[in-house]
């Protein structure tokens, strides 16, 4: 097999003299295993983490409209006994609303942390497949969201279109066309090609996620070695994590807490695209590798003929 760590052909089952832990028999697993239980994957884990308890945190600090409603409610004079108590429920139901609203992203952590764990464990050379299942299912259920919410958008944008041309047309017929008409129309046509294109680059992301999630956990089952991580998926993952990573600077300034999450979730995006990438390389290096090249007992090379001991022309010089 290949060591994960230098590159170097080892045989299978046995330690590469660079040092490199054996975790599994299998090359493929142990190259699993490795890159999971990587410091660079562990720092990924933490930094989602750190953006999930800081986005539930800027929830329950954007609760400034909360205390809008108490000052005016206290200015004109309303009830105390039935304005507190609705305000209170109100309170309590936002702040549960903001962790519901966070399960998905909860459940993703502890899928990311589950699968660093069995990538650690060093009592069993097998891989728990239970984290990754986790994050599967919740890309699913993102990707049936998004595309409900793109057909919907889609189906309101349509609408939005033909009462706009009819609202246009009945203005037309009352007044003189001053060429709002066309404008309205090219502008709506315009946040239809956007939303299109905006939702489609999502599914193609997801439909991706989720396909890899797929290759990598049949990789852990099977012990076959498969480096199919679609280059689309670690590109849109950087560029994600680097406007992310300019955005959460700009929030430091005005929310602390939102900017701390946007930061730690663009490292993590990163990070992640460069595991997956180091990932695609070392798979293919086991589904494809290196020829070893042979120096010793190779064969004359074209019609020389073999050479006599006592010289070139078998004659003695002494």
């Amino acid at each position: 097999m290949i060591c994960p760590k230098c590159g170097r052909m080892v045989p299978d089952g046995s330690q590469c003299p660079c040092g490199a832990p054996v975790l599994s028999s299998n090359p493929a697993v142990n190259l699993l295993k490795t890159i999971g239980s990587s410091p660079k994957f562990l720092t990924a884990v933490i930094l989602y983490t750190v953006m999930v308890v800081f986005n539930i945190l800027s929830s329950f600090a954007s609760g400034d409209w909360i205390n809008a409603l108490y000052y005016y409610g206290a200015n004109y004079g309303l009830d105390p006994d039935i304005f507190y108590p609705m305000m209170s429920a109100l309170e309590s139901s936002s702040l549960l609303g903001a962790v519901m609203g966070s399960i998905p992203a909860i459940l993703l952590a502890v899928g990311m942390w589950m699968f660093y764990v069995t990538c650690r464990n060093t009592q069993s050379g097998n891989i728990s497949t239970a984290g990754l299942t986790i994050c599967k299912v919740i890309a699913y259920i993102t990707l049936v969201f998004i595309c409900a919410l793109a057909a919907l958008l889609l189906v309101m944008a349509v609408l939005l279109m033909i009462g706009g041309v009819a609202t246009t047309s009945a203005y037309n017929s009352y007044y003189y066309d001053d060429g709002s008409a066309a404008v309205l129309i090219t502008v709506l046509g315009v946040l239809l090609v956007v939303l299109a294109a905006v939702m489609a680059l999502l599914i193609a992301y997801y439909v991706c996620v989720i396909k890899t999630i797929n290759r990598i956990k049949a990789s852990a089952l099977n012990g076959v070695p498969d480096n199919r991580i679609p280059r689309f998926l670690t590109v849109l993952m950087m560029v994600t994590g680097v406007l992310s990573g300019l955005g959460g600077l700009f929030s430091l300034f005005t929310t602390p807490a939102a900017g701390i999450a946007s930061l730690a979730g663009a490292v993590c995006a990163i990070l992640m695209a460069l595991l997956l990438s180091e990932y695609r390389a070392k798979m293919s290096m086991l589904l494809y590798p290196p020829v070893q090249p042979m120096y010793n007992n190779m064969p004359p090379y074209g019609n020389v003929p073999p050479q006599q001991p006592g010289g070139p022309n078998g004659s003695n010089l002494s």
